[in-house]
């Protein structure tokens, strides 16, 4: 019965639809080497760095040690040293992300102990994801000032017994800051930029995007059910008590089968940007991506005959488990309660697994068996829908 189930459903999914989702897929490996563009080290990327724009009213070494990190970030292109008019202008012509005011007299107020006044930022309003990064990357800055300031403390301290002339004291203590901050620099201290959280990362892009397809051919699998309830195949196989775990696993590997097909063009155009990412990895990632999904969509399939509304929750449902997984805006800009929920999406899994192999860095062991544990789940689900079939 399997294999009878098989060629029958293979049958039905030839159709205008397949080749039309194959065709594209083809073409996005085909075209995928115009769409990156690679920098001076040769690694590829997927958007062009985006500039800054610094007004600096302080001309300290803070300001010198802040201007040189930035401009060695690989998302920023040009740090521009603008006065505030031209500062706001860049902004309002969207040719910057953000403009950095640094205040008068920011390095004094820092050695002497004194409250500092606050650095000021203008954030570009129609990049508010990349925005809101280098925002979270300056508040970090402010930890790596106070172990400046704490390692100045502790050498004025000393320097004071043997140094009583107060413009040398004053050479010493800014030479020592200068040390300091240097050797912050060469160890990227001054500055933590949260690795997991590179903005607009091509890796972060390739990940998503992989997630992204390994669930449309979900798409497949519901339309198989969907025609076969219209047809009034659905009704006979529940007469003729065939099992259903057969009935759901035939659709599912033909949607797999599709899936494979897909992914071997997409291989081949992956594997000659990103040689880390070895056909294994992919597949031990989208796979079981994919049989959550396809169980998922099949469980809504049989509690609803309205074909356009089970189609537009499928839709918000992938859409859903990719943003829980970090995989629209990175795990940094969601809201603590989608944090403490994304575990639940069978995307978490996938996209952390290809985002950590493109990285090169082991991929714990517990997220293959909680991707293995929500295909399970999602089957059991779908057999539970079969038997309280609505349709």
């Amino acid at each position: 019965m399997l294999r009878r189930l098989l060629i029958y459903y293979l049958r039905e999914s030839i159709n205008i639809k397949t080749a039309l989702f194959l065709l594209l897929v083809i073409l996005l490996a085909v075209f995928s080497k115009s769409l990156v563009s690679f920098d001076d080290e040769g690694k590829a990327r997927l958007y062009e760095p985006l500039d800054i724009s610094f007004v600096d009213n302080d001309d300290s070494i803070i300001s010198d040690v802040i201007e040189t990190q930035f401009a060695d970030l690989q998302a920023i292109g040009k740090v521009h040293m603008d006065t505030m008019d031209r500062a706001q202008e860049r902004l309002a012509d969207n040719e910057i992300l953000l403009i950095l005011e640094m205040p008068e007299n920011f390095y004094e107020q820092t050695t002497s102990g004194e409250s500092r006044d606050r650095v000021r930022i203008w954030l570009n309003e129609q990049m508010p994801a990349e925005s809101n990064l280098f925002a979270r990357l300056l508040n970090h800055a402010v930890d790596s000032f106070t172990s400046v300031q704490a390692s100045l403390y502790a050498y004025q301290e000393e320097l004071s017994l043997i140094v009583d002339d107060e413009e040398v004291f004053d050479n010493y203590s800014r030479n020592a800051t200068w040390e300091v901050a240097a050797r912050m620099i060469s160890r990227n201290e001054l500055l933590n930029v949260e690795k997991e959280a590179r903005m607009r990362q091509f890796w972060f892009v390739v990940a998503s995007l992989s997630s992204l397809f390994a669930m449309l051919p979900a798409l497949l699998v519901l339309m198989l059910a969907q025609n076969e309830i219209k047809s009034g195949q659905h009704r006979r196989l529940m007469a003729a008590n065939v099992s259903w775990w057969k009935v759901h696993l035939s659709k599912v590997l033909i949607g797999m089968l599709w899936l494979i097909t897909g992914l071997i063009p997409v291989f081949i155009a992956l594997s000659f940007t990103l040689p880390q990412l070895r056909w294994y990895h992919l597949f031990i990632a989208i796979i079981p991506l994919y049989l959550s999904v396809s169980f998922l969509s099949l469980a809504l399939a049989f509690q609803s005959n309205n074909s356009e509304a089970t189609m537009l929750t499928c839709w918000m449902m992938i859409l859903t488990f990719l943003l829980m997984a970090g995989g629209i805006y990175p795990t940094q800009l969601l809201p603590s309660w989608i944090q403490a929920i994304q575990k639940f999406s069978p995307a978490y899994y996938s996209f952390s697994q290809i985002y950590e192999t493109l990285y090169e860095r082991s991929v714990p062991s517990l997220l293959y068996i909680y991707s293995v544990i929500i295909v399970i789940i999602s089957f059991i689900i779908s057999g539970l829908s079969w038997k309280r079939s609505k349709v």
